[in-house]
Order: structure tokens, then C-alpha cells, then sequence
């Protein structure tokens, strides 16, 4: 097992085709753990009662691509990621093949003492960045911390030991898109837009899944008029 950055420097050490095919290889095996951990959860499990417990499998099969390019090639040292909650089996692949998280605690996914349904920095075992256990949760949490990293880094606060030309962190959040039914991200919109806030990415998973709707296209189009009027900076 090796860490993200670890892996990041084999796969950036290939030619640009052998990387794309060791990053697919590697989010078919993020796929696999993923949906076999639900399916376990479910079927293979000891069950006393015979209830399904559940696990998001097209929530995690639809960001499993994604996912896997952020934690193997994209993401920094310094970046943090709040995952969609609905997505933790594919969090939870991914920590196995970074040598983070257990065999035994996949198997144990939504039961006592196992891999936990929602990211959680207290109760999982692999280094959550942020809880997500309420969705639209990411979005707000990522927001914050990239406010506050500007803050100490404006007013010399940064811990002594960091590199001096070391980029800003990324702050990350991976959202659903049933998630932009939650008010908040629109209030963490309007709030970053008003402190002009950077190092903040936040990815919308589009992929139409909700439990109880089809998420609407009139929602993105209102994103998307939205984008199109912004002011632009001047061409040189």
C-alpha cells in the first residue's frame, strides 16, 4: 500500500497515455470495492432481521472517475476534500488501496464498528478532511476553511515549519446535484462571492439521482444564466 502522493509520482513518471490507463485500471478497482461493499452490506452480510441497510451505489459508481483522478494525480499535500456524503463506499475503496483503511471495516460497512456510511473524522479510521453527514454540508465547511486559510495567511499566522513558496491548500467539496436543493449552498454562493474567495473548487456531480425526484434541469440552466452574466476581467 502507498500514499496518495506516492502514487501520484508513478502514475506523473508515465507517458500521458500509460497514465490515463494505470488511472483507469485503478477506478476499475475503486468501482469494484465500492459496489462489492454495498452488495456485502446487503446480501453477503449475516443479517438477523434480513433489512437492507442500503449504500448509494449509483451515488458512488457516478463520482468513482472523478474520484479517483482527485486522489491519485490531482490532489496536493496541502489540499483537503469534503466528500459527498452519498459517496463514502468510493472513499472508503479508495483509503483501502492508499493503505488507510481495512479490509475488516469494508466488510463491516454500515454496521457496528465498520467503515461508516457518511465521512467522519471521528469515526472512521482513514484521514477524513471534513464530516459530510449532512448533505450540502461540503460546500459550506469548504468554504470557511478556504476563509480562513486566506486569514492566516494575510496576517502571517501560517505554523513556522511550512514551506515559504508552498502554495495555498485547495479546498475542495464534491457535491451532489440533488445537494443544490439545500438552501445553505446558495448562502455559501453569495458568501464567497462577496469576499472574493480563492483556492475553492466545488464539483457538482451531475447525475440526476435522487431519492425521491429526478433532479430538475431548470436548476442548472438557472446556474448556468447565472455564470454566463458575470462581469468577465478585460482582455489584454
Amino acid at each position: 500500500m502507498a500514499d496518495h502522493t506516492t502514487l501520484q509520482m508513478r502514475t506523473a513518471k508515465t507517458l500521458p497515455d500509460d497514465r490515463l490507463a494505470v488511472l483507469r485500471e485503478l477506478e476499475r478497482k475503486v468501482l469494484w470495492l465500492s459496489t462489492w461493499m454495498i452488495h456485502n452490506a446487503n446480501h453477503l452480510r449475516p443479517s438477523r432481521d434480513g433489512l437492507k441497510v442500503g449504500g448509494h451505489q449509483a451515488s458512488s459508481a457516478s463520482v468513482a472517475t472523478l474520484m479517483t483522478a482527485l486522489y491519485l494525480d490531482v490532489m496536493r499535500p496541502q489540499d483537503r476534500v469534503a466528500v459527498k456524503p452519498h459517496a463514502a463506499p468510493v472513499f472508503h475503496a479508495l483509503q483501502y488501496l492508499l493503505g488507510h483503511q481495512s479490509r475488516d471495516k469494508l466488510e463491516r460497512f454500515r454496521a457496528l464498528g465498520g467503515a461508516q456510511s457518511y465521512p467522519s473524522r471521528t469515526k472512521d479510521k482513514g484521514p477524513v478532511d471534513f464530516s459530510t453527514g449532512s448533505v450540502g454540508l461540503g460546500v459550506g465547511v469548504t468554504l470557511f476553511a478556504a476563509l480562513v486559510q486566506d486569514y492566516l495567511r494575510l496576517h502571517s499566522l501560517t505554523p513556522a515549519g511550512a514551506p515559504p513558496n508552498q502554495s495555498p491548500g485547495r479546498m475542495i467539496a464534491l457535491a451532489g446535484d440533488a445537494e443544490l436543493d439545500e438552501g445553505n449552498i446558495f448562502e455559501a454562493l453569495l458568501e464567497g462571492w462577496k469576499h472574493d474567495v480563492r483556492n475553492l473548487w466545488w464539483v457538482i456531480d451531475y447525475n440526476r439521482q435522487s431519492l425521491d425526484a429526478v433532479v430538475s434541469d431548470r436548476l442548472f440552466g438557472r446556474i448556468d444564466d447565472g455564470l454566463a452574466r458575470r462581469p468577465r476581467p478585460p482582455t489584454t
